[in-house]
């Protein structure tokens, strides 16, 4: 991934919270409207992004979750 469409999905997230997906598949969809091949491969990359993302941040809590469940059953 390039350091663009991170920054770009990373900015995305942080404005937009969970409905940053949502916002980068909107601006996808006017790409293609708009014929604009370019920005159509970029932010079909910037949806990926957001989604590894959120998969990564996801899995982070699930992790600190079950580690805190531990400690607390003990």
């Amino acid at each position: 991934m390039s350091a663009k469409v991170d920054e770009a999905a990373r900015d995305l997230i942080e404005q937009h919270g969970v409905r940053a997906a949502y916002i980068a598949v909107e601006r996808l969809n006017q790409s293609i409207d708009q014929a604009d091949q370019i920005g159509r491969d970029f932010w079909v990359q910037v949806v990926h992004a957001i989604h590894e993302h959120q998969r990564a941040a996801d899995a982070a809590k699930v992790s600190s979750g079950r580690k805190a469940k531990r400690v607390t059953q003990r």
